[in-house]
């Protein structure tokens, strides 16, 4: 038995298998506004010069307020698992269930006093291109059935 191949000749068995999506959740202080205010100033006198070296000290300063970042790669071979998957990111329920797993009493003391939210997304493509070909998985092994 041949195969099933796409248009380059790549075994599309394996690629149906399974899909990944990418989920990156971020970590981020609620409000920058007063430290930025409180953190950036810049003694220089020409007005570009002195635009750059804000820019650059602001700069500086969030990236030494960053909480962090994770990116997860989960895996689908699933149809129903995926789609279930994306309502649940696109309703919120996915950002509320995170919550409760990234948003620890540990961030919340280096936080401190600020507050904390938690920011999620999901690459629409991706979810269509995993949703095509588990689609075309399911599609396959119904018309394999005996």
């Amino acid at each position: 038995m041949e195969l099933w191949k796409n248009d380059i000749g790549d075994d599309l068995s394996v690629a149906l298998a399974q899909y990944n999506i990418r989920l990156r959740v971020r970590a981020e202080y609620l409000e920058h506004e007063s430290a930025l205010r409180d953190g950036v100033s810049s003694n220089k006198r020409q007005p570009l010069e002195r635009q750059f070296d804000l820019f650059s000290r602001a700069n500086s300063l969030l990236r030494a307020r960053d909480l962090g970042s994770i990116v997860c790669d989960i895996k689908f071979t699933e149809l129903d698992n995926l789609e279930a998957f994306w309502a649940d990111y696109l309703s919120g329920a996915l950002l509320e269930a995170l919550k409760g797993v990234f948003i620890t009493d540990s961030l919340r003391m280096a936080a401190g006093s600020e507050g904390v939210r938690l920011l999620i997304s999901v690459d629409q493509d991706d979810y269509e291109e995993g949703r095509r070909l588990l689609r075309a998985k399911k599609i396959m092994s119904f018309r394999n059935a005996p």
